[in-house]
């Protein structure tokens, strides 16, 4: 879309421009270190649709936008793209996450155990009007790193899990080109990873609720950190350098026919995003089950099973600049819509 150029009223800009960081006055002295550790998940959400890990630009950019985080994910979009591009990291998988909190719902033993982790699914979410009574024992010493692989790999090793064909022989970057129609999985998987957390909840839960039949158990659902290895440029050897905070998400659904050998399997979707944002995994997670297996669509009007759909909606920051753009000015096309009902009128009531 095009957008003519419009001059004048600078003054009326600058003013506005200075009013709002007056607004903000209250939350610039803050330190950008000092609000990733205050508000964890909030900078977490803005690396994730700002698909960049830097906590430190993500706390900025809060900052810079008042804690409006679809507004903090735009500006870590836009710092985004001006960066160089170096190269590709090495794949990472789910059992190499060191972990942090890892649950499973399908599975009550688990190798490795279940471990809660930092979590607030076991409070009650009431405000108190007094401190709580508990007083915390302080952690000493440093546990050993823990690593396990997903509890779903026990259903892959005894050969009950649906493999979905047409395995790509490199992902698809959403960066360099937006994918056509049939769409690739690594380009909608690219496109749900740093979508709009809202957006995809919204979507996963019309298959829940009653425009699909999308009800998974969580087979394995953890939160860690992932390593990221880079080839070296004159070795060509692994080199580690730095690690993320992930989510990994792997849920189980009902089985399906498998078109392979006819053999009933079951079938399984799969979320992996940045930070620390369980929702929207078990979201993408769901949206991959409802797009890939066609056996949860409900008399073809699953929304969350259309890709057309799913693809096009639920990134943030390209949803907020076109709903935002009718902000600016539209007199000439306003006029001429005035002018074509004005028109219509006249012949109406002749």
């Amino acid at each position: 879309m095009s957008y003519v150029a419009i001059k004048g009223g600078i003054e009326a800009i600058k003013s506005s421009k200075e009013l709002f960081r007056r607004l903000l006055q209250g939350t610039e002295p803050m330190a950008a270190k000092d609000v990733s550790r205050r508000f964890p998940f909030a900078c977490d959400r803005i690396m994730a649709e700002g698909a960049l890990y830097s906590e430190k630009l993500a706390a900025r950019a809060m900052l810079r936008s008042g804690g409006d985080l679809l507004e903090a994910a735009f500006y870590l979009r836009a710092h985004r793209s001006t960066c160089r591009r170096l190269g590709e990291a090495e794949p990472v998988a789910g059992g190499e996450l060191r972990l942090l909190r890892r649950i499973s719902s399908a599975f009550k033993d688990i190798e490795g155990g279940q471990i809660l982790g930092p979590s607030c699914d076991y409070v009650i979410r009431l405000f108190r009007s007094r401190l709580q009574q508990e007083k915390s024992s302080p952690v000493t010493g440093e546990a050993d790193p823990i690593y396990s692989p997903s509890a779903v790999e026990s259903l892959r090793q005894r050969d009950q899990v649906l493999v979905l064909g047409n395995r790509e022989k490199s992902p698809f970057d959403v960066t360099r080109s937006f994918p056509l129609p049939p769409y690739p999985r690594s380009a909608l998987m690219q496109v749900m990873a740093r979508g709009e957390s809202g957006s995809m909840l919204a979507f996963a839960y019309t298959s829940m609720r009653g425009y699909g039949d999308v009800h998974p158990t969580i087979g394995d659902l953890r939160i860690g950190m992932a390593e990221i290895c880079f080839a070296h440029p004159f070795t060509g050897g692994k080199v580690k350098i730095g690690e993320i905070r992930a989510t990994f998400c792997e849920t189980v659904g009902s089985f399906q026919r498998d078109p392979r050998d006819g053999r009933l399997r079951l079938s399984t979707g799969f979320g992996f995003c940045l930070g620390h944002n369980e929702t929207r995994a078990i979201s993408m997670s769901i949206l991959d089950l409802a797009m890939h297996h066609r056996g949860y669509s409900v008399g073809g009007m699953d929304i969350a099973a259309n890709p057309e759909i799913v693809i096009h909606h639920i990134d943030g920051i390209e949803s907020m600049g076109f709903t935002n753009h009718f902000k600016l000015p539209h007199y000439v096309t306003f006029q001429a819509d005035l002018h074509v009902y004005e028109n219509a009128r006249k012949e109406s009531d002749e």
